[in-house]
């Protein structure tokens, strides 16, 4: 049995190889840990030691929620990453409820920020410019003006909106809605991992992404989008259909490598990323790391990992076969579930 001097001695030290041995409890906050939790060094003084995690929650101490011992196996970096991506996802057109329920995560900001870089390859402010962009195309994709698409991704400065599209697009928001408006196709494919929208011109394949479709009718029903601007219906062209053909022969495991003509939207050094991303052989993996040697600069993994995130044309561009280098599957387009579906079909198939 280890002496108090010697559990405090380990607490100090972050001790790993102590955990399990014992758990200590903080008195003024209520909250007991492991040994090797990160949580700011509390005094001596309000310090006290318990054998079990039982031991500790019958004398009313609750499991902190950075080091959570009341779960065997768990990353508490991976849950405020995911918590974190979660909350953009859901509120990134309400600042307001998304900084309250981020505050009440209990972390700092800074602390949020490192936790969340190294499990992403971004910062949380970086993905949620991600986000509100993302939402902007899909409305412009579908014929809303300027000034509506910036405000449905709640940009209340036009500048500001647009030159967060251009970091993302390489282009005008104008000059990406002229894109979409001549002569194209689309159409919904229901897929294992959600309905896909296939939009593409006469000559190649624009776009393969979620549909975003509770969103988009979210915004006609308050009036901020017109209905008669909402993809509806099934105007497929040639090679909409050619490419919904060769997505069923993929999901069903027939096909591996994808013969369509694609020009996915972006600045050059996304393009170059992208068309690297066709390189990573079908049930393969690459790192951020490698496909940053791969598009030439091995130092920009950073910048590599936001243009992988900013893919608009999934699975045949495959930006989910791109891992952390700690292995973790890390964000994807589709979620996660989809890139871990993905990467097990491909496996599967592969073997």
């Amino acid at each position: 049995m280890m002496k108090d001097d010697e559990m405090w001695e380990a607490v100090r030290d972050c001790d790993a190889a102590c955990d399990g041995k014992f758990y200590y409890g903080v008195k003024t906050t209520g909250i007991y840990c492991r040994p090797s939790c990160k949580s700011k060094l509390p005094k001596r003084e309000n310090v006290v030691f318990f054998r079990t995690r039982e031991e500790a929650e019958k004398a009313g101490f609750r499991p902190c929620k950075r080091c959570r011992q009341d779960l065997l196996q768990y990353d508490p970096a991976l849950e405020l990453s995911e918590r974190t991506k979660e909350l953009v996802d859901q509120h990134f057109s309400d600042r307001l409820k998304l900084g309250r329920d981020m505050k009440g995560m209990g972390v700092s900001r800074k602390h949020l920020t490192q936790i969340f870089k190294q499990q992403y390859d971004i910062t949380p402010s970086e993905y949620l410019m991600q986000v509100r962009i993302a939402a902007a195309r899909k409305l412009l994709q579908d014929g809303a003006d300027i000034p509506d698409a910036a405000g449905m991704a709640r940009y209340e400065n036009l500048s500001e909106f647009y030159d967060h599209f251009r970091r993302q697009t390489g282009m005008t928001p104008a000059r990406y809605r002229q894109i979409f408006a001549d002569n194209i196709s689309r159409s919904v494919l229901d897929t294992p991992i959600g309905p896909l929208k296939i939009i593409a011109s006469q000559d190649a394949v624009l776009c393969v992404e979620q549909t975003g479709r509770e969103s988009l009718d979210a915004g006609a029903q308050a009036g901020q989008i017109p209905a008669d601007r909402i993809l509806s219906g099934d105007a497929s062209g040639e090679l909409v259909k050619d490419c919904k053909a060769q997505l069923g022969e993929y999901f069903a495991g027939r096909r591996r490598t994808f013969d369509l003509p694609l020009s996915p939207e972006g600045t050059d050094f996304q393009k170059n990323v992208w068309m690297h991303l066709r390189d990573i052989p079908y049930g393969e993996t690459r790192t951020y790391g490698e496909l940053a040697e791969m598009a030439g600069n091995r130092k920009a993994s950073r910048a590599v990992g936001m243009a992988n995130h900013c893919n608009p044309i999934l699975i045949l561009v495959p930006c989910h076969r791109v891992i952390g280098a700690n292995g973790s599957l890390t964000g994807y387009a589709a979620g996660i579930e989809a890139k871990k579906f993905l990467l097990a079909l491909e496996k599967r198939v592969a073997a």
